[in-house]
């Protein structure tokens, strides 16, 4: 970008009144639907409780680790568990303060899709685009929970903000800033932060200041700012001494970039592929790729061409897929270099957003989809060209040009007529979904008539007030249309049972459930604070049973366990520190058999809760079975996959369950043992 071409930014407060009120209701409306059922918002026991670990000590906290003691982490980058942690630290442990967070994190996503839309197209599509993102169904869904996507995408959608800057300005600092936000998005969700980097590098060498060497260099220096920022959590980490920090769960090496490159990276798409790393993507091998069908269940999503326009994913983030396209294509002709009174940094955004938009599409495609909310990485995309969309649609009504009008009706037409097939394909409910087809109606109605007879400028003292009122309305027409099918499907969130959950962020009902589900519409007043874990009975005799038999004297641990299943809900539900082997998916060697022993003989640790029928390949089990250990009972630790909780079930929302990236089984016979027996071995 020349110098001359360089602009300052526009800022919302300087920007007339109706504007930042109307940006004030957009946030509002968005912080209402992500709060409503805050206190319903956790599920995910396994990262609720190393969020809690990392609240009660600094040293979980810099490694990420998922025991308070610090024995083992994630099997992940903890980044995204950091402000939960930080919360619970704040508020105390609670499913609001875990959420609080991603609430937050939610917000600024919304009011930075306004920032972007305003300096790229004006207040209207600033309105639009945060409108777009605070209406989006997998972003009110995920927002509202404590999950690691919804910081990646407030990280993200942070760093574009400050690239769209340095196009602006043609500085360099707003480059770099946006380099080290990538790097925060990476210690949330790894290697999707990179789904930015072939943009901005693409950005930066066509359409930054100076010549081809200069361009190139700074190129290189954004990516290598971003990788560095990614790297240094795992750097750290890996630089540390293992008897000075945790074990590295996700891999069998104590290696963390197995855990990030292999577990969360390329074993997804190749199994086995990194050395050191547990497995593919499931710690058993991938899915098998299915082409041209994508499943109705997230928990065998594999590789499929259309898996972004199948049911359960499509009612989630593809209502504006009709006018993001017509966006693309109008936005492309209009800003084009050649043409008169283009825009530069206009057409460079529009590339810079298109290129992050097929990069993410193209990667979500064919790479394994445990959860829903990992098609949230397209959701920023789409919510900025929605905007863009909205803006060349309604200076194109205006045209002189029959053709043209008509044109740009079809493509809303099309976008009304999405929008109801989406709604019906979705089951939205009756209360919701006559309004919002009524509505998408009369702007079709109104686009048709209009767009054949045409309007004038509103601003037009020649043409009869009618027309002028017509005129002025049809920005708010086009926009209610565009956004009308996506509010009504997130506005479903008012019902608990509709609302997602922790382990599978989800407005509304899935595909795969039984019609007399979906006929069902309960909305509920809101819980915005709240939302306790409590041990089941069985788990509470255990937790009992080994205190009273001489564990957690001193701040020790109350047990040793194979089960991240139980040593979550103690965790959680308690604060005590439980040491577990075997990490998420059963098969890390966090202790071995010999470490096991010592510290029985040393009478660090006595106390062994076994899954019943364990393998004999378990440490645990092999350690038990050589030492003299005493029977002290068999207890039920209840769901396997997560923690009873006070606050009902999410329900037809599904929850948190084995699933692709949650295995059932592990080197002892799996999590999917429900009965442990606790020893005390002397």
């Amino acid at each position: 970008m020349h110098s001359s071409e360089t602009q300052a930014p526009l800022r919302w407060w300087r920007e007339p009144v109706r504007f930042r009120i109307a940006l004030a209701v957009i946030l509002l409306a968005a912080a209402t639907l992500m709060v409503w059922n805050l206190a319903k918002g956790g599920d995910a026991s396994f990262y609720e409780a190393s969020a809690r670990s990392m609240s009660e000590s600094w040293h979980a906290m810099l490694f990420g680790a998922f025991d308070p003691a610090g024995t083992v982490t994630l099997d992940k980058l903890s980044g995204f568990a950091v402000p939960q942690a930080l919360s619970i630290r704040l508020f105390g442990m609670s499913t609001s303060a875990l959420a609080l967070p991603q609430v937050i994190e939610g917000l600024v996503t919304v009011w930075c899709c306004s920032v972007i839309g305003l300096r790229w197209a004006g207040p209207g599509a600033g309105l639009v685009a945060a409108a777009a993102a605070a209406s989006m169904p997998i972003f009110v869904s995920m927002f509202a929970h404590p999950m690691e996507d919804a910081l990646v995408t407030m990280a993200l959608t942070v760093a574009l903000l400050f690239f769209q800057r340095a196009l602006l300005t043609a500085r360099l600092w707003p480059l770099l800033m946006a380099a080290l936000f990538v790097g925060v998005g990476f210690q949330a969700k790894m290697m999707q932060a990179w789904f930015i980097l072939p943009a901005f590098f693409v950005g930066t060498l066509v359409w930054t200041q100076g010549g081809w060497m200069r361009r190139l260099g700074r190129s290189a220096l954004v990516s290598a700012t971003a990788l560095a920022a990614s790297l240094v959590w795992v750097l750290g980490l890996q630089l540390t001494p293992a008897a000075d920090r945790p074990y590295v769960d996700g891999s069998t090496t104590n290696n963390a970039f197995a855990m990030v490159f292999g577990y969360n990276g390329v074993n997804r798409l190749l199994p086995h592929a990194v050395p050191g790393a547990v497995g593919g993507s499931s710690g058993h091998g991938a899915a098998a790729p299915v082409l041209f069908a994508a499943p109705s269940d997230p928990s065998t999503a594999g590789a499929s061409l259309t898996k972004l326009i199948d049911p359960l994913y499509v009612t989630q983030v593809g209502w504006l897929y009709p006018i993001v396209a017509a966006a693309i294509v109008f936005g492309f002709v209009h800003w084009w270099p050649r043409r008169r009174n283009t825009s530069r940094s206009s057409f460079a955004m529009l590339g810079v957003v298109t290129v992050w938009l097929v990069t993410a599409t193209a990667v979500l495609s064919v790479a394994h989809t445990p959860h829903t909310a990992y098609i949230a990485a397209i959701g920023t995309q789409l919510a900025l060209l929605a905007a863009v969309g909205w803006r060349r649609a309604v200076a194109l009504l205006r045209s002189p040009r029959r053709r043209t009008r008509l044109v740009v009706v079809a493509v809303l037409v099309a976008q009304g007529g999405w929008s109801g097939f989406l709604a019906y394909e979705g089951e939205l409910p009756t209360v919701l979904a006559w309004p919002m087809m009524l509505l998408c109606a009369a702007g079709c109605v109104v686009l048709a008539v209009t767009g054949w007879r045409g309007v004038p400028a509103p601003s037009s003292s020649a043409a009869p007030r009618r027309l002028r009122a017509l005129a002025a309305a049809m920005p708010l027409v086009v926009a209610a249309l565009i956004l009308a099918g996506p509010a009504a499907f997130s506005a479903q969130v008012i019902d608990p049972a509709r609302n997602g959950s922790g382990g599978d962020a989800y407005v509304g009902i899935k595909p795969s459930q039984a019609a007399a589900d979906s006929a069902s519409f309960r909305p509920a007043a809101p819980q915005l604070w709240g939302g306790s874990s409590t041990l089941s009975p069985q788990v509470g005799d255990l937790v009992r049973a080994a205190k009273n038999a001489g564990g957690g004297v001193d701040g020790g641990p109350d047990f040793v366990t194979d089960s991240w299943a139980l040593s979550s809900q103690v965790i959680d539900a308690t604060g005590d520190s439980v040491l577990t082997d075997g990490g998420y998916s059963g098969t890390v060697p966090v202790f071995t058999s010999q470490q096991l022993e010592r510290m029985i003989a040393s009478g660090s640790d006595h106390l062994f809760a076994v899954k019943q029928n364990a393998s004999p390949a378990d440490p645990v089990e092999q350690a038990v079975t050589r030492a003299q250990c005493t029977e002290l009972g068999t207890f039920t630790t209840g769901d396997t996959a997560g923690k009873p909780k006070t606050e009902p079930d999410a329900g037809a929302s599904g929850g948190d369950k084995p699933s692709a990236d949650r295995p059932a089984v592990g080197r002892s016979g799996g999590q999917a043992s429900g009965v442990v027996v606790l020893y005390r071995c002397e």
